[in-house]
Formats: structure tokens, sequence, C-alpha cells
């Protein structure tokens, strides 16, 4: 090759260059970046074993698609661009036309809108039924048409707490598939239990640092084939770089999830005793209405709290947000910083007033993701803005 190489003019030598072979034994801590969108096939495999184009599967991703399906106890996993391209793939690659999914009000807000608003466009029925009334949801399965369960534990916003057994019972009854998101809960939690695809937000906890854009699907590698074949063509594909940065972050995942519900549990107990604060939703607290089932289902609490506030001490929550000032107004959680957001302003604004009522949302309520930061400081800054 280098008596090849001896006869290429320098524009040909710069677009070819040398390549780096390591010795063996000799390899690095840290996995490669694989950059390149294609790879030249060996004539030793068949090209289905290979990499070819990125588009389809690189290095980098394969890497962290083994990693968090050995994380979650599942056959394989799938990395997309996106937590909602999950979601969303999961969806398109598993309903057809005449098909019922089942699903739950208490659920992310883009989830609920491309059930109701994309997937009808496609003569795909739903029905939507509360978390904290299990008793509904076999009368809802359509036999012959109904699909797919799909839920979150806990729920974004309020927190509320899935009986899983329950939906399991009824699901493997009826011979129905069943998708759980459990961003809020993390990449730890609920893989006990039998639940075919779990889906997560890598956006959050899983990356943890508020850089990278990415979600997963997790499941047995037939249904898996299947979801990844629809992402590919969907155009969902993360790139390496991304990857590589989500593999870094599953290095302190589980340090991040362990300080961050500690610091939860602390900000939930200051919160729960304030005259000025009510409705404080945490699953670790007594007095939650999921705590129970929680305890069964969950061994960390997890980082994300949700409560009102007095009107006295604000206008709307939205102006006690711009009040705090360590404590920052964005989207998102699972950040190493603490954000927080209005919950009616970001996830209600589609809901009836009698949905938003019973579901507890109202002008006054508030979604905090809390972080790495000292328990004491953002406490502080919390007990400030509220006196």
């Amino acid at each position: 090759m280098d008596s090849e190489r001896d006869k290429w003019n320098i524009n040909t030598r710069l677009n070819h260059p040398l390549e780096v072979s390591l010795l063996e034994g000799n390899r690095p801590l840290v996995g490669a970046i694989y950059q390149s969108v294609k790879y030249a096939p060996s004539d030793k495999y068949p090209m289905s074993e290979q990499f070819i184009y990125s588009r389809g599967s690189n290095p980098t991703t394969r890497r962290l698609e083994m990693a968090l399906a050995e994380l979650q106890h599942k056959e394989d996993c799938i990395v997309v661009s996106s937590g909602i391209a999950a979601l969303t793939g999961t969806f398109l690659a598993l309903l057809s036309s005449g098909d019922h999914v089942i699903s739950f009000r208490e659920l992310y807000k883009p989830s609920r809108l491309f059930i109701k608003n994309i997937l009808s466009k496609y003569q795909v029925e739903h029905t939507f039924l509360s978390l904290l009334n299990m008793d509904e949801l076999e009368n809802a399965i359509k036999p012959g048409k109904t699909k797919l369960i799909h839920f979150e534990s806990p729920s974004n916003p309020n927190l509320d707490i899935a009986d899983i057994e329950r939906i399991i019972s009824v699901a493997r009854k009826h011979g129905i598939l069943i998708s759980m998101d459990g961003t809020f809960a993390g990449l730890h939690q609920h893989n006990q239990y039998d639940i075919d695809l779990m889906i997560h937000s890598l956006t959050k906890f899983g990356n943890g640092h508020g850089d990278v854009m990415a979600g997963s699907i997790a499941g047995s590698k037939n249904l898996i084939k299947t979801i990844r074949e629809m992402t590919i063509y969907l155009g969902a594909t993360p790139d390496p770089h991304s990857s590589y940065l989500l593999e870094r972050g599953l290095k302190t995942y589980m340090l991040r999830y362990e300080r961050q519900t500690k610091n939860a549990t602390k900000l939930a107990g200051f919160l729960v005793k304030h005259p000025k604060v009510k409705c404080v939703r945490y699953p670790g607290l007594e007095n939650h209405r999921g705590h129970e089932l929680a305890k069964k289902q969950m061994n960390d609490m997890g980082a994300v709290i949700s409560f009102e506030i007095d009107p006295g001490v604000a206008s709307s929550a939205d102006q006690f947000c711009h009040m705090l000032k360590l404590i920052q107004l964005t989207a998102s959680i699972g950040s190493t910083e603490s954000i927080i957001c209005p919950s009616n302003t970001f996830f209600g604004q589609e809901l009836s007033p009698e949905e938003k009522m019973e579901m507890g949302l109202n002008t006054h309520s508030l979604r905090l993701s809390v972080g790495l930061e000292d328990p004491e400081d953002l406490i502080q800054d919390l007990k400030d803005a509220l006196e």
C-alpha cells in the first residue's frame, strides 16, 4: 500500500489519510467516536453484519445501545434523536389503520397530542383513561383492535403513579403490548416488570448535562428490529458525537441520580411544611396519593417535585419562576442544575378546565427538577421567593 501511496499526489493523499492501528492489548479506556457516515465493507463477512451507513447503524451509537440494553435488562435497544422520536417511532411501527391504543390523560403533552392529532389522521383510534382509576382499563379494551397500552410513571408533570402490575395483568390477559415511558423514574427503575418496551428521553437523566437531545427504546430483539426500521425511515438517527456524550453521561448516571434524589427529598420536606405552599406532590412523601405504590415499584423516588403556591405569593406560577435567583425557569428535567417551569403553561394548554381541575393543574402549579447543588442553597432560594 505504501508503494502505491508514494505515487499519489497531495490532494489524493489528503483525502485518503493514513490509518493508525493499535497494537494488540494497547486499547483506549474511552471508546472512540466513529464520526464517519459511510464504511467500506469487508469481503469476509455478510453485508448485513457490517456497518455500512450511519443512518442505519454506527459503532459509537451501537456501543451506547448495548450499554442501555444491559442497564434495563432487555435484549436490545435503539437510540434515536429525541425522546419524542422514541415515542412516535414506537407508535408508528406498531400501530396501523384500524388499530386502537389505550393511554392515559396523565401523559407527556407531546405524546398526548401525537396520539390525539396525528395517529387519528391515519385512523388509529385511542382512548384516554385516568391513572387514578384503573377499574376502567379492562372495559376500554376493544377486542381484536386494541394493540397497545402506553403509560408513564411517575407521570408528567404531577407525578401520579401507575399500578404497573395491574396494567400488565390486563394486557397479558388480552394479548396486548405494553410500552412505558420511564423518563421520570430513570433508566435503572421498573426493569423488574414484564414490560414489552421501555421508552426514555435520554435528554433528561441519561445525559444529565442538558447538552444532548436523544431518546431510547429497549425491548425484545424482534420488537426493536421492527421499530428500528421505522425510525431509520423517519430519519431519527442520532449523530455519533451525541452518542459519545450520552455514553459519557451514563458513567455518572447512578451517582447523579442518587444525589438528586437526596436533594429532592430535602426540598420536598421543606415545601410541604411551608405555609405558602400547598399540594406538594413527591412520591417519597407519605401523603402522596401514590406513595405506597411507589414504595413497592421504585427504589428511588426521583428528582422531580410538583407543587402549588398560594396566590398571595405571586399572580401566577410564571411570575414566581422569575422571582427565583438560583433555580432557573426553563424546559426539561434531569440536568445537573435545578430548573423549574409553570405546569399549566407548559403542559395544560389544550386540556379542558374540567380535565385540568381533575389533574391538579392551575395557574399556580409548578414543576421543579432538582439538580446537584447544595440543598441549603436551593431551599434558601425558594424561601426568599416565597417570602
